[in-house]
């Protein structure tokens, strides 16, 4: 009768012990999982800012370097205006030079960016060591006219098609 009761309570120890190490498997890989939710979270929610509106967005190349990247917004209205990424403390952030900021990613131990004509990448590494990149696609800078362009008239500018 005792060597049941002993077995009853190895068993039981057994099972707790069982438990215990399903559950710490379970919150481990909820919390790996929920890294990568954060990463497309920040995409999609910079892509939607960008593109809002089918507004217009390109780099500014001379303004951006290894810690930051600037770009420029235009929207329908033709109005400018600037906004620059950039990693602040644990986070990789918009912002504008009026102030201000919209965090993105947040967890972040390192960040860096590189700033190409169409093309925003932030290499991040993550708190948990992991490294990651983010590509953003911008559209081309529009061609400004300069003030020694001819302007064309109407009747230069037209075709005859016959």
């Amino acid at each position: 009768m005792v060597a049941g009761a002993v077995f009853s309570v190895l068993v039981t120890l057994l099972v707790v012990l069982l438990l215990q190490g399903l559950l710490k498997s379970i919150a481990s890989a909820d919390r790996a999982t929920h890294k990568t939710d954060d990463l497309v979270f920040a995409y999609v929610q910079f892509n939607r800012f960008v593109n809002e509106d089918k507004n217009m967005a390109y780099v500014l190349t001379k303004e951006s370097n290894s810690r930051q990247a600037a770009l420029v917004k235009i929207d329908q209205k033709g109005k400018k205006k600037i906004y620059v990424l950039t990693f602040y403390k644990n986070m990789i952030r918009v912002t504008t030079p009026e102030g201000g900021h919209m965090p993105l990613l947040l967890g972040v131990r390192t960040a860096s960016f590189e700033s190409r004509e169409r093309q925003i990448k932030i290499t991040v590494t993550e708190k948990d060591k992991r490294k990651s990149e983010i590509y953003f696609k911008l559209d081309a800078k529009p061609k400004e006219k300069t003030k020694d362009e001819p302007k064309k008239n109407k009747a230069e500018s037209k075709r005859t098609i016959k």
